[in-house]
């Protein structure tokens, strides 16, 4: 796991100023998610929509980036935040298993502890998107 990311909760008219940030978490609200990229959430969004890898990956392009060389801001497609945020505790090991088996978690050695432990991190913050009617973002730093 290398990426250096994070999961932010906003607004898409503050995109700009979380690339611009030295440090967005100390203004939004998120977690530190290093290891988590967008190809893997996007394996997780096929999972969870039963929907073709290939077919998701237009949206999971940068929305705001701080220079070419990073931070990149990628928003979270809302039919994934809506499916997170509705899954329960009880069901979130037999997800997690599940997602552990594509192919682009498979390829960075994750376990179905480590997808786990990132699938608890973005439900909880796709509900809290959803309550406060703000976006998910991926901030990734290299």
């Amino acid at each position: 796991m290398s990426s250096l990311a994070d999961l932010i909760v906003a607004t898409s008219s503050e995109a700009e100023a979380i690339v611009a940030s030295e440090y967005p978490l100390g203004t939004f609200e998120g977690v530190n998610v290093d290891g988590l990229d967008p190809l893997q959430i996007a394996a997780l969004h096929s999972t969870l929509g039963d929907k073709e890898f290939g077919d998701l990956l237009g949206g999971y392009q940068p929305v705001a980036e701080g220079s070419p060389s990073g931070p990149w801001l990628i928003r979270l497609p809302d039919e994934l935040i809506a499916a997170l945020a509705n899954i329960s505790p009880d069901n979130q090991a037999s997800i997690a298993g599940n997602w552990a088996t594509a192919d682009q978690l498979q390829e960075a050695g994750w376990s179905a502890q480590d997808a786990e432990k990132f699938l608890a991190r973005l439900v909880r913050l796709a509900q809290v998107a959803s309550f406060e009617e703000k976006e998910v973002f991926l901030c990734v730093y290299d």
